[in-house]
């Protein structure tokens, strides 16, 4: 019995005959060595049982370094496992494989039937019974001399050998058009009896004998446990072959030509996850900040936990998913894993679920991190101002605001209204304690008009537009006035979202994930704010954190905390930012950004190129109808009938490893972990840190509107002139 290295094999699912003869074709190069000038022998098995097929790869250990590499480089997606000990139960019984002729080829165009024939074989055996087809490889064979088999009396004088004919001349041209190899085959089963071996032999060699052809067949010895024996050892001290064959033929006959033919064991249509990214299930999470993608459905790696490391996030992500896929598992199981490391984050979504996923299962040694922003939960309130800031950046903070609203109203928000919405929000902006709600009171209430003009009026700007809006006609001014409050009186009208934006020093600043490690979780439940205004706020927060971000490349590299950014249904809060920008640029600040959304029909033109081409890391579950194509293209080297078969909490991710994209591999979603607490618990403690009574944010712009105690009369401006 002579020494191999082991090594088990996973060959792609679509390989064909044609992949592996040229992987074979490097066989022919192996070095020779001794006196003898031996060529190390390779050996290829392959194995069913019951409940799954294997295929193993036995080398001499002389070559065991470099052989698998250089198998690995001409099948691309070929792994190669080392197996210290490979499962290879001794045979009951065995036979030899041979072929009639050594000068005439097989059929070349069977190999998808021969392997249908093995997989069908395995389908019919029973637990604790297996069938192996072995291959040994010898020498390549360089003559190009025709070798006629020589019978006994031929070699003693006493016939004359015959003579190859013109059949014979075409058949060897046509056995030589790939390289040659002496070889040795042999198939053995495993069964309780040799009765049953005997009837598992007779398919795998009526399999295998599908190759036959008109000058050549594939015939079987009798079976013995002698040949069994010779199987297990896999070759003797003293080498013999019984046979010759091209790459080719081997191709066909080794058992590893799957063609699509998807078989137990096999891998599948999806590529082993990139080996820096695997770690064994029981290791947990690791030392440095990682995202759990969730666990290795490739038989070379089953059940290995997949992680993300920040090298590969940073360059952002996007995850697509259809409804109750698994999407917000994975978001949820991403955030607890930054959150866990110490990290700051913001997520943003649209219907609370994540965020209460989340709250019920965050460390407690992060709860006082939290920062909860809920526009539709009673009791204080954590508010946010997007007008906040220096006053010499007024203008630009006034024109990013309307350039959002333009966004969400569209065609409705005219030269002219938008000529008033920008003064009004310089006006709002200039104010030390200004806020978006001043809006409708500058431009409805007189006395509180004034009283801004009065704090931040200029000669250049405000004033001369204040001077014209309080020359016209109370029925002018309403013209002017009422398309654009019409738009913005919601802020105001709605309790949840007037607390929310009125305060002009919130006690919580959006800026802050950047000084100290903070979670920021916002709720905006379209349910109990209304689908318009959880856009509106969406995009309003979102616009005041970019504006944050490019505050942060003006410090050092060093100086600028990592931040990562996820946002669910992402494409409903893209009003005022141009995301192609935003992702282009905030990877230099140290923020990145994960977008979630169900299907590419959710996203225009420009948000589509935006986000296909500028994240390192793709997520894709199961598509909705129509986008597997090109969710299958952005992938690369994956059908669409592929990504359509996803079981729900499977997803296939592509993403950069050593700053270069992966293969596509499929990973399954493990459930979230229990709860650890009551979510409200958290919240109620965030908003005791952060929030507002709402009575008293009510009090104070009554008392601000109107310079005084609530009047009796209804807040606002009686029309006249009409």
């Amino acid at each position: 019995m002579i020494e191999l290295s082991w090594f088990e094999a996973f060959p792609p699912r679509d390989t064909s005959a044609a992949d592996l003869t040229n992987m074979l074709r490097v066989l022919a190069g192996r070095p020779h060595y001794g006196l003898r000038r031996l060529q190390p022998l390779v050996v290829f098995e392959l194995w069913m049982d019951a409940t799954r097929v294997r295929w193993l790869l036995g080398v001499e250990p002389r070559i065991a370094r470099t052989l698998p590499g250089d198998l690995q480089a001409q099948l691309a997606g070929l792994v190669l496992l080392p197996a210290d000990v490979p499962a290879r139960p001794a045979p009951v019984t065995a036979r030899e494989v041979r072929l009639t002729s050594m000068i005439h080829p097989l059929r070349l165009d069977t190999a998808a039937s021969v392997m249908a024939g093995l997989a069908n074989l395995q389908t019919t055996l029973r637990s604790g019974e297996a069938v192996v087809v072995q291959w040994v490889m010898g020498p390549s064979h360089t003559s190009t001399r025709i070798p006629i088999p020589e019978t006994p009396f031929d070699v003693l004088g006493f016939t004359k050998a015959r003579q190859p004919d013109g059949e014979d001349a075409r058949g060897w041209k046509s056995k030589l058009g790939e390289p040659i190899f002496g070889v040795r085959a042999r198939v053995g089963a495993v069964a309780t009896e040799p009765r049953r071996a005997a009837e598992l032999l007779r398919p795998t060699v009526a399999a295998l004998g599908l190759a036959s052809g008109s000058h050549a067949r594939v015939y079987a010895s009798p079976q013995s446990s002698r040949t069994a024996q010779q199987l297990a050892d896999v070759m003797g001290r003293v080498r013999t072959f019984s046979g010759i064959a091209n790459a080719s033929e081997l191709a066909i006959l080794m058992g590893w030509s799957l063609d699509g033919l998807e078989v137990p064991g096999s891998p599948g249509a999806f590529a082993l996850p990139p080996a820096s990214l695997l770690r064994a299930a029981s290791a947990g999470a690791p030392r440095a900040v990682a995202r759990p993608l969730g666990v290795s459905t490739h038989p070379a790696a089953k059940g290995a936990a997949v992680w993300l490391p920040r090298s590969s996030f940073a360059t952002h992500s996007h995850v697509m998913a259809p409804s109750g896929a698994g999407k917000s598992t994975l978001l949820a199981a991403w955030i607890l894993a930054e959150a866990d490391a110490g990290g700051s984050l913001v997520a943003i979504e649209p219907k609370g679920d994540l965020v209460t996923d989340v709250l019920a299962r965050l460390p407690r040694h992060r709860h006082r991190d939290v920062v909860v922003i809920d526009p539709g939960a009673n009791g204080p309130v954590t508010g946010f101002n997007p007008l906040r800031g220096p006053r010499g950046d007024a203008e630009r903070r006034a024109d990013s605001l309307l350039g959002l609203l333009r966004v969400q109203f569209g065609s409705a928000i005219g030269p002219r209204s938008a000529d008033v919405l920008l003064h009004a929000l310089i006006l709002a902006a200039r104010l030390e304690d200004g806020a978006v709600t001043d809006i409708l009171p500058i431009l409805t209430n007189p006395h509180f008009r004034r009283w801004v003009a009065s704090k931040v009026g200029d000669p250049l700007i405000t004033r001369p537009w204040l001077a014209w809006l309080e020359g016209l006609s109370d029925g002018e001014r309403a013209q002017v006035v009422m398309p654009v409050a019409n738009k913005i009186r919601p802020w105001s009208s709605r309790s949840t979202v007037r607390r929310l934006l009125s305060q002009a020093d919130p006690k919580f600043d959006l800026a802050s994930v950047f000084t100290r490690p903070t979670i920021v979780l916002v709720n905006l439940n379209a349910g109990a704010v209304g689908p318009e205004t959880a856009r509106l706020l969406g995009s309003l927060i979102l616009s005041q954190l970019w504006e944050a971000v490019q505050r942060q490349t003006t410090k050092p590299a060093v100086q600028r905390r990592p931040v990562s950014v996820f946002v669910d249904e992402w494409q409903a809060f893209t009003g005022g930012v141009d995301f192609a920008d935003v992702l282009a640029r905030s990877r230099g600040a140290g923020v990145s950004f994960t977008l979630a959304n169900q299907h590419l029909g959710q996203l225009s033109t420009d948000l589509q190129a935006a986000v296909l081409a500028n994240v390192g890391a793709r997520v894709v579950f199961r598509p909705a109808e129509g986008d597997g194509r090109v969710l299958a293209r952005v992938l690369g080297a994956v059908k669409p009938e592929d990504l359509e078969r996803l079981p729900a909490y499977h997803a296939v991710a592509r993403v950069l490893v050593d700053g270069a994209p992966s293969r596509a591999f499929e990973i399954a979603l493990p459930p979230l972990p229990a709860a650890l607490h009551d979510p409200d618990e958290v919240r109620r403690a965030s908003a005791a840190r952060f929030g507002t009574d709402p009575a008293e944010l009510d009090a104070a712009i009554l008392k601000r509107w109107q310079g005084g105690d609530p009047p009796a009369t209804p807040v606002g401006v009686r029309r006249t002139g009409v």
